[in-house]
């Protein structure tokens, strides 16, 4: 989310209908045309929000970065920084969907096992909540991520000349998009061929994006293909050879506002941290829980641990291992893995029609199983059916060069002041010790709330309990403690246990 000081560029992805005028989700440097865009009542854009996948292997780094801004988003394009070798592909929504769903923090409330007046006991509480229960507040479901576009191809369109001291090293088609990589050896050679080609560069960038030159990088920058709306819109992934360790948050700078919320997952063998940035987890021993809104105070907890050192700090959500591969139950937990919470969105989908791949039809003298001709049909271009799950391909490369056994996905959050924007974000890694994303809270921040008028027999342990799910969608559900006829089934085991336990030992003393 990391081993050199390679900087790889925050790229774009998907976008996200949040308001009348489509929220976008974008990446690296914001950069719009030099003209304002009047869009209803807006006439300019900024970036409020940025969510980032990172994996690091031995082999590659890959960075998924998801921007969220309001504005015309079909009039801007998104530059960045990257190393050479470097090569954009298209991804989707519902990975990072798949990674939030995955990850998403719930809070339990404190169980109680009350002794009733006429001698008997009662269990109460246990609420599991999250998202808007007392968890996170920038949870999202599945369904928020759906929008990407139609499945589309990249298409290579070959390198052009040098132009003004920039050589353009390649230009391409990528789906939806037109992208182009530059470079340039003069350190104000980029800003210049964007200030010249259109992109307002704001001042405060201008000596970040020529400062990113000088030190090697590449840049590419993506707009959308004319004819192409806001729905085609679809996220794109960036692949850099070689391991990396750094992202270039410098960059982030372009288009945000004051301050910019960052959600990090890093997808690597083992849980990383910032390097050069604070650390933080919530202290769960603060956890409290308000009986009368069902709500524990774990948001507090947590803006409360992102605002030290002057709102530097990265908050360090949850970090375990996982599967990308296939469902897997941890801990007695039927939360689904990311593999099962990703393919869940596509197997559902029709399958589709796509030409063939002509590298794998036969040569035009090979023979079909009939005897016929090979090569394409006489009746035109040859087609082929594929499952609606054919593209989705973010499962296989996020775990391409890693051990499966040994894959850790850590999530992990920052509200950062324009100011901290300066350093670019390196990572190493941390404590080899799980963060789990289920809290529990054990006491109540009213002590009136309790409900065991009568006295508590028995409270719930201290250790974050399996997560309950609800009856419904709410995630608010008040629950008990097992069924009675788990309980009694326990009892009975014991009891027969005693017995046979008994007469054992009965038949040895005879």
């Amino acid at each position: 989310m990391r081993f050199t000081t390679l900087a790889l560029g925050t790229f774009f992805a998907g976008a996200l209908a949040v308001t009348d005028v489509r929220d976008a989700v974008a990446c690296g440097g914001c950069f719009h045309p030099a003209t304002p865009i009047v869009s209803g009542t807006e006439t300019t854009s900024v970036v409020t929000d940025h969510r980032m996948v990172f994996k690091v292997s031995t082999n590659e780094t890959i960075l998924w970065d998801q921007v969220r801004y309001t504005g015309a988003p079909e009039e801007f394009a998104w530059v960045l920084p990257v190393r050479e070798g470097a090569r954009i592909e298209l991804s989707r929504d519902e990975f990072i969907g798949a990674l939030e769903a995955a990850t998403r923090t719930t809070v339990r409330g404190p169980v109680r096992t009350c002794r009733t007046a006429n001698g008997g006991t009662r269990t109460v509480g246990g609420d599991d909540s999250g998202g808007g229960c007392g968890g996170s507040d920038d949870s999202a479901t599945l369904d928020s991520a759906r929008a990407g576009g139609d499945d589309g191809d990249t298409v290579d369109a070959g390198a052009a000349e040098e132009s003004d001291g920039v050589e353009i090293v390649a230009e391409a088609v990528i789906g939806p998009y037109q992208s182009v990589t530059l470079r340039s050896k003069n350190g104000e050679g980029i800003s210049e061929w964007l200030t010249k080609n259109g992109f307002a560069i704001p001042d405060n960038v201008k000596p970040t994006v020529d400062a990113y030159t000088r030190e090697g990088f590449d840049f590419i920058a993506l707009r959308l293909r004319p004819g192409q709306g806001v729905q085609a819109m679809r996220p794109v992934r960036v692949v850099t050879p070689g391991s990396d360790a750094t992202l270039p948050l410098r960059m982030v700078a372009a288009g945000v506002g004051a301050r910019v919320g960052l959600t990090l997952w890093i997808i690597a063998e083992g849980r990383y941290q910032a390097q050069s940035f604070p650390n933080a987890v919530v202290d769960r021993s603060k956890l409290v829980w308000n009986g009368k809104t069902g709500r524990s105070n774990l948001t507090d907890l947590q803006r409360t641990a992102l605002a030290t050192n002057d709102g530097r700090t990265w908050l360090t959500e949850t970090s375990d291992r996982q599967s990308f591969e296939r469902n897997v139950i941890v801990l007695g937990d039927d939360t689904s893995s990311v593999h099962t919470l990703y393919t869940q969105q596509c197997i559902t989908r029709p399958p589709r029609v796509r030409p063939c791949d002509e590298d794998k039809l036969p040569g035009p003298g090979a023979q079909d199983a009939d005897g016929g001709a090979g090569g394409a049909s006489d009746a035109g271009a040859c087609t082929e059916l594929v499952s609606g799950c054919d593209g989705w391909d973010d499962l296989e490369v996020a775990r391409r060069g890693l051990h499966e056994g040994d894959i850790w996905l850590t999530r992990m959050r920052a509200d950062l002041p324009v100011a901290a924007l300066s350093t670019d974000l390196r990572l190493e890694a941390g404590g080899q010790t799980p963060i789990s994303a289920r809290h529990q809270a054990n006491v109540f921040s009213d002590p009136n709330d309790e409900p065991c008028p009568d006295g508590v027999l028995r409270s719930n342990n201290t250790a974050p309990p399996p997560n309950i799910p609800p009856d419904d969608d709410s995630a608010c559900t008040c629950r008990t403690t097992r069924p009675l006829h788990k309980q009694a089934g326990t009892w009975l085991l014991i009891a027969a246990t005693t017995f046979a336990a008994a007469r054992i030992a009965r038949q040895r003393k005879r």
